[in-house]
């Protein structure tokens, strides 16, 4: 997975915030679904930071914040070399599966977005 070129097709937080909640919510679950995707064409199953993140991502799209979805679902994309401290390293705790971030971002797909306080 070329990680670069991926991330630099991400939906762009300033052209998309004025958009439904609906639209975003439908948006980013189709960009959390390819990031899932991505990274199980390149390895098997996600390592702890990208399991970590992409966790993250699904949890904030269920809350209805769009901005920490996107930006938890990039911060997945990160170069491993880059961003792994000692503590994630094989040893570190048990990684989520891809199936698991799969059925989530599958039924979170399906529901309304949450209504947004004023």
């Amino acid at each position: 997975m070329n990680r670069e070129l991926l991330a630099a097709a991400a939906p762009k937080w300033i052209e998309i915030q004025n958009f439904s909640a609906e639209t975003k919510h439908r948006m980013l679950s189709m960009w959390i679904g390819a990031v899932i995707d991505a990274i199980e064409m390149d390895h098997a199953e996600p390592d702890t930071w990208e399991a970590m993140h992409l966790t993250y991502a699904v949890q904030a799209l269920v809350d209805g914040k769009h901005y920490a979805a996107l930006t938890f679902s990039e911060i997945a994309l990160m170069d491993p070399i880059a961003r792994r401290p000692e503590r994630l390293q094989p040893n570190g705790p048990k990684a989520v599966k891809l199936a698991d971030l799969r059925r989530a971002a599958e039924l979170l797909s399906l529901r309304k977005p949450p209504k947004q306080g004023k």
